[in-house]
């Protein structure tokens, strides 16, 4: 897990992951939209419906309930400020989240809900310890289902995204940083102005020790708030890259496995496939994300070989540009490869990069 810090006379600033953020955003996504979800996460969001279905995973009510009276958004006690000491790891995040208690529960559902709390969210204050532990029940089922298959890619795209604004806040500094965030947080002089929940929802706070900012692939699905008792506050952003997700995952394969390579016959209709042949093309729509050759063959189901031979014609071609990041390689689509991705791709909205990386 990549992590930056950087002081200001409004506290430390840093950048850290959490498994359960992005799970929470994942399920705002599908609490929010009862059919097909937005591009780019419509491919996810069909196929994870279809898992969730077969493995009889049901999302809680209440849950649900919250994330659309709130906007998107979640009570702070479900959400543990992500801790940079170690690589995120789900486990733990819910080992956090099961020590929350009843009092602090019931305290922000009061405030959530001055009007009463609505029938839908009373079994969670009824019994705060019974709903949150089957809530954590649930999360490593609904993950399995829903999420597994894409751990690669999601994994490939919140590195990238913050290693890339770590250098902005490194070379910029953070109000450079909190600029590249459309709006999820920004400053006042002293005062932080939190953006979450329906348009025109903010929150100032004056007493911040620390803010984490956390990335999220599944951000249009959720914006969250945590806040820890020492004044520690986490706030979520869009990370670039989602349009990775609008690469389908056929059924049958996972992160690191092998698809069939023995045909390139491409699909009916897809005119990128036609064009360049079906794994080519799931190339040039995998560097949506700036990804290494290595992460890239894995989310493929490709041979390293087979996607190396790839991007070096893609460069070559000038669609592709290739760039280095510490120790590792990195590649992404240049101006040509968006362009001939939005025309060729059902015309699906790709952008670059929001923010300066050199």
């Amino acid at each position: 897990m990549t992590t930056s810090e950087h002081g200001s006379h409004a506290g430390s600033l840093r950048i850290a992951d959490s498994r359960l953020w992005e799970t929470f955003g994942s399920i705002g996504l599908l609490a929010a939209y009862r059919g097909l979800v937005p591009w780019p996460y419509t491919n996810w969001g069909r196929a994870a419906r279809r898992s969730l279905m077969r493995a009889d995973v049901t999302l809680p009510g209440w849950l649900v309930h919250l994330f659309r009276a709130g906007g998107g958004t979640l009570p702070s006690f479900l959400l543990p400020v992500p801790s940079s000491a170690r690589q995120p790891d789900l486990a733990d995040e819910i080992a956090s989240l099961r020590e929350v208690s009843p009092a602090r529960v019931r305290e922000e559902l009061e405030r959530w809900f001055p009007q009463g709390v609505p029938v839908e969210v009373r079994p969670l204050y009824a019994d705060p310890g019974g709903r949150i532990a089957d809530l954590c029940a649930f999360l490593p089922r609904y993950v399995r289902a829903a999420l597994a298959p894409y751990e690669a890619p999601l994994k490939t795209v919140t590195d990238d995204d913050i290693l890339l604004r770590a250098r902005v806040l490194a070379t910029q500094g953070p109000d450079r940083l909190l600029g590249t965030l459309n709006g999820a947080i920004s400053r006042r002089g002293d005062v932080l102005r939190l953006h979450a929940g329906p348009p025109g929802r903010i929150a100032a706070k004056t007493d911040v020790s620390r803010i984490v900012l956390v990335p999220l692939v599944f951000g249009r699905g959720a914006s969250l708030l945590g806040f820890a008792p020492n004044g520690v506050t986490a706030v979520s952003y869009q990370a670039e890259g989602a349009a990775v997700l609008a690469c389908e995952i056929r059924p049958g394969r996972r992160a690191g496995g092998r698809a069939d390579e023995g045909t390139d016959e491409p699909a009916r209709g897809d005119r990128l496939e036609i064009l360049l042949g079906r794994s080519r093309a799931g190339v040039v729509r995998g560097l949506v994300a700036p990804t290494t050759t290595s992460d890239l063959a894995a989310t493929l189901g490709l041979a390293p070989s087979t996607v190396s031979e790839h991007l070096t014609s893609l460069v070559a071609a000038g669609v592709v540009r290739r760039r280095r990041a510490g120790v590792r390689v990195l590649y992404e689509l240049d101006s040509s490869g968006v362009a001939l991705l939005r025309h060729l791709d059902n015309r699906r909205r790709v952008n670059a990069p929001s923010y300066e990386t050199t």
